[in-house]
């Protein structure tokens, strides 16, 4: 299973493999420190994100915005 991570600050997606899960990671791009949420975590985000009206941010401490 493979995740796709884009960077909240320059928008540069890549794809990461399931291990990465959990874990904070540099943009390849940018280098912003970002997390990559837990796998049970997704479903959990990805609903967030559909009822979202804009756009949303997660800090590197977790907290969420938008």
């Amino acid at each position: 299973m493979y995740i796709i991570a884009q960077c909240p600050r320059c928008g540069y997606r890549w794809w990461l493999d399931a291990a990465a899960a959990d874990r904070r990671m540099r943009c390849r791009k940018c280098f912003r420190l970002l997390k990559v949420p837990d796998l049970t975590e997704v479903p959990e985000a990805t609903a967030v994100l559909s009822r979202a009206k804009g756009e949303l941010y997660v800090d590197d401490t977790g907290n969420t915005y938008g």
